[in-house]
């Protein structure tokens, strides 16, 4: 008799407002396609995320534009937060847990989002419930190192390869090509562009 040994689907998470979805987003989702060895990333797009106040683009605008970005991709979104009514990265985490038992979930993020995670909602649980893949921004790696987030969880950073292994709490900085972009960036320039 044989046995088959049934695979865990490995699958990235990217949350963010994606106001607007831009190349550095896709160039982190890449990469941890490649380095983490997953199936595919999602995009969950946040309805509204509760550290920031005003959004440049509506909901439905930022979801048309990530659809667009990602026309050629095998890259996915999910809409859970907006249909589950959640804007909180803690929550959507322990539903699609629950929702996929079979499937293993890596949290994406940049490295400038590593030195302002500790603001975020219940952070901590982010840690105990799921690896975490930080990837480098431009001039944002040692603020990332210097964080907070990594102070505390200093003794679980491992190599990236090993966040595959189930440990928890377990995160790594994933060092590589860069993009010098983001949505704060863009909305500025297109500000300006608009002033002139």
């Amino acid at each position: 008799m044989v046995l088959r040994v049934l695979k865990r689907r490995k699958i990235g998470l990217l949350g963010g407002s994606f106001n607007p979805p831009h190349a550095g987003h896709l160039h982190i989702s890449k990469q941890a396609i490649k380095t983490l060895n997953l199936e595919t990333v999602w995009w969950i797009i946040s309805p509204q995320n509760p550290l920031k106040e005003d959004y440049y683009l509506t909901y439905g605008s930022r979801l048309k534009a990530c659809n667009k970005i990602l026309s050629t991709t095998n890259i996915k979104i999910s809409e859970i937060e907006k249909w589950q009514g959640n804007v909180f990265s803690f929550k959507t985490i322990r539903i699609l847990k629950k929702k996929y038992p079979r499937i293993q979930f890596f949290w994406i993020i940049g490295a400038d989002n590593m030195h302002s995670i500790n603001r975020w909602k219940n952070w901590d649980s982010i840690f105990m419930e799921i690896p975490i893949a930080i990837f480098s921004r431009p001039n944002q790696q040692v603020k990332a190192g210097l964080s907070l987030a990594a102070q505390k969880y200093q003794k679980y950073r491992v190599n990236p390869r090993m966040l595959s292994k189930g440990l928890k709490p377990a995160w790594s900085m994933q060092v590589g090509p860069q993009l010098n972009v983001s949505s704060t960036r863009l909305r500025t320039q297109i500000t300006d562009q608009a002033d002139v």
